[in-house]
């Protein structure tokens, strides 16, 4: 599935007060599409809504804060819907939502060897937000800006033999567009940090 950038050629030229000729919007489309992709890769989120439709292996849950035969956490967030749910290709009805975290009632686990093969849960779920968060879509229009304006990636520079100090000091080259540790730091509330395995997603 190919995802949307965060921000438009629009804003980035509403950002920066000027109007883009024909190449320019090109450009400025590649590196709005680069820092979105680094942005999701960050976070670990579409964060764009859509439905998808994910498989998970069910796992066993803590009985001291979960009643329930078996559970999934949801790889994408936020959940705005569960359409439907399977468990090893067949419809369940006996399910919730806890935040994240899909619960099944009750589950006969195999007993071995099959228990060595965990029951697989499908989920067809809407997720993500609509419209972008303003601060995603800042971060997005601020990554491709600093290529813009500065396209070599020099932090510094000096005259008279200096050397040019580059944003990859330890390697000597530019990798395009980046985020700054504090650009992390605001779409660390965003970011997941543990969940499931997404088997597959359709």
């Amino acid at each position: 599935m190919v995802l949307p950038p965060l921000a438009t050629v629009a804003d980035l030229a509403v950002m920066l007060g000027r109007t883009f000729t024909p190449t320019q919007e090109a450009q400025a489309q590649a590196l709005l599409d680069q820092a979105s992709s680094v942005v999701r890769a960050y976070v670990r989120q579409d964060i764009t809504r859509a439905t998808t439709t994910d498989t998970f292996t069910m796992r066993r849950p803590d009985p001291t804060m979960h009643r329930c035969g078996g559970m999934v956490t949801l790889s994408q967030r936020p959940i705005v819907d569960i359409s439907s749910v399977k468990v090893n290709g067949v419809e369940a009805t006996d399910w919730w939502q806890d935040g994240s975290d899909l619960l099944l009632s009750s589950w006969a686990w195999a007993d071995p060897p099959a228990a060595h093969r965990p029951p697989q849960v499908e989920v067809t779920y809407t997720h993500g937000w609509d419209p972008v968060p303003g601060d995603i879509e800042t971060i997005v229009l601020q990554a491709a800006n600093r290529v813009i304006v500065n396209p070599s990636g020099i932090r510094s520079e000096t005259v008279g033999g200096e050397s040019v100090t580059y944003l990859i000091p330890a390697v000597g080259e530019y990798l395009g567009v980046l985020l700054s540790r504090t650009e992390q730091k605001v779409l660390d509330r965003y970011r997941r940090t543990a969940g499931s395995v997404n088997l597959r997603s359709r």
